[in-house]
C-alpha cells in the first residue's frame, strides 16, 4: 500500500527533494528493491541453467548488451555503495565499521557454502564419502565460506546439466563486494567519507583513469565485469557523500528509464547506463511518492535468495531434464524464498542483532 499521508508536503510528485532530507530514517523501498534485483538474478539463470541463455529477454532487447542478472547486481553494488558508506559515517570508527560489515556477511555466506556442497553432494555421482573426504569439496567449502575468492565446482556435482558442474554460480559477485568494503574502510580512515570535496576530487580521478585505463581496475581476475559493479559501488557511495547536493525526482526518474528504453547510442554498453539506473534506483528507494510503507516489516529476504537459487536451481534442472525456463523460474523462486526466509529470521537478522555489542567503539 503506498503511503497516503497528504499532509507530507514531499508527497507533491512535481517537486525534487534532497536525498539528504529523504535518507533521515529507515522508511524507504531498499529491502524491496534488493528483493527485485535477487528476483532479477534468479529468473535470468533460470534461462541460462536450463540451456536456453541466449533466449533470456533483456539480453535479446539489448542486443546482448546487459541481461537481468547483471543488471541485478548492478542495483545491488549501487545500494552497498550509498548504504556502506552511510554505515561508516554513522558508526565512525573502523572496528564498528568491520563488525557490522562481518555479520550482514559471513554468517549467511557460510551457512550457503555448507548447503551448496550439501544439495551438490546429494545430486554427485561421486559416493558420499568420497565426495566429502575429496580435497575439492573442503577447498569449497572453506573458501567460499571466506569469499575472498569463489570456487565454483564440486566432485561430480551436475555433470549431466546445460550448465555442467557449476554449484554456486551466483557468488562471482561476493569478492568484489568485499573489495569495496575495504576500499570504502580505507576511505572512511583517510576522512575521505567525511570531506565532500576531497572524496569527489578522487571520485572524479578515479573515474577519469577508469576512462583511460579500464584495464587498471579488474578487481578480481576472473570476473570481466568488476569493473562495472566497481563503478556502481562507487556511484551509490558518492550519492551519500553528495547527499545535500543531489536532488531526487520522479520526474527526473521517468526521463532517465526513457532515456534507458530509447538507448541512444548504445548506452546500456557504458558507464551513463549505471548513472542513470542508479539516479532511478535512489528515486525509487527514497521517494516517499513511491514508498510502500509496510514493506520492511516481513524482513530483508535478497541476501539469501541470491545465496541460495543456483544450487537450488541445479538441483531441479537435474531431477528434470528439460525443464523450461519459466517452469525453473517458479519452482526455483518458491523453495529460494523458503529458503531465504530461514536464513533471514535463523541466521541473518540474529547476527545483526549483535551489532549493538559494538556500538562501544562508535564515536
Amino acid at each position: 500500500m503506498f503511503v497516503t499521508a497528504v499532509q507530507d508536503p514531499y508527497q507533491d510528485l512535481s517537486r525534487s527533494v534532497h536525498i539528504a532530507t529523504l535518507a533521515q530514517d529507515r522508511n524507504n523501498n531498499f529491502n524491496l528493491i534488493r528483493l527485485l534485483a535477487a528476483t532479477a538474478v534468479i529468473f535470468s539463470h533460470s534461462y541460462a541453467l536450463s540451456g536456453h541463455g541466449e533466449g533470456e529477454p533483456l539480453l535479446r532487447w539489448t542486443n546482448g548488451a546487459t541481461h537481468f542478472g547483471m543488471l541485478g547486481v548492478t542495483l545491488f553494488f549501487v545500494i552497498s555503495g550509498f548504504l556502506v558508506s552511510r554505515s561508516f559515517t554513522a558508526r565512525g570508527t573502523i572496528v564498528a565499521f568491520a563488525a557490522a560489515r562481518i555479520l550482514r556477511i559471513y554468517p549467511a555466506l557460510i551457512a550457503a557454502a555448507l548447503f551448496a556442497a550439501a544439495v551438490a553432494g546429494a545430486f554427485s555421482a561421486v559416493p558420499w564419502h568420497d565426495f566429502l573426504l575429496d580435497p575439492q569439496t573442503l577447498r569449497f567449502v572453506a573458501t567460499d565460506g571466506i569469499g575472498w575468492r569463489i570456487e565454483f565446482f564440486l566432485p561430480g556435482a551436475f555433470d549431466q546439466n546445460p550448465v555442467p558442474r557449476a554449484v554456486n554460480g551466483s557468488l562471482w559477485t561476493i569478492p568484489v563486494e568485499l573489495r569495496m568494503y575495504v576500499g570504502c574502510a580505507i576511505a572512511g580512515v583517510l576522512t575521505l567519507l567525511a570531506r565532500r570535496t576531497l572524496f569527489n576530487a578522487v571520485f572524479v580521478a578515479g573515474v577519469t583513469l577508469f576512462a583511460v585505463r579500464p584495464d587498471w581496475f579488474v578487481f578480481v581476475s576472473y570476473v570481466p565485469d568488476s569493473a562495472q559493479l566497481a563503478l556502481s559501488f562507487a556511484i551509490g557511495a558518492f550519492a551519500w557523500i553528495n547527499r545535500d547536493w543531489i536532488p531526487l525526482s520522479l520526474l527526473a526518474a521517468a526521463t532517465a528509464l526513457l532515456v534507458l528504453a530509447i538507448n541512444p547510442g548504445d548506452i546500456i554498453r557504458g558507464p551513463v547506463f549505471v548513472v542513470l539506473v542508479a539516479y532511478t534506483l535512489l528515486t525509487v528507494a527514497l521517494h516517499p511518492g513511491v514508498r510502500f510503507a509496510s514493506f520492511n516489516r516481513l524482513g530483508d529476504y535478497s541476501y539469501g535468495l541470491y545465496l541460495y537459487a543456483y544450487p537450488i536451481q541445479q538441483a531441479l534442472v537435474h531431477a528434470q531434464p528439460g525443464i523450461g525456463s519459466w517452469a525453473l523460474f517458479a519452482e526455483a523462486s518458491v523453495l529460494t524464498l523458503a529458503a531465504a526466509m530461514c536464513s533471514w529470521h535463523g541466521i541473518e537478522k540474529p547476527a545483526l542483532a549483535l551489532k549493538s555489542r559494538f556500538s562501544e567503539f562508535d564515536r
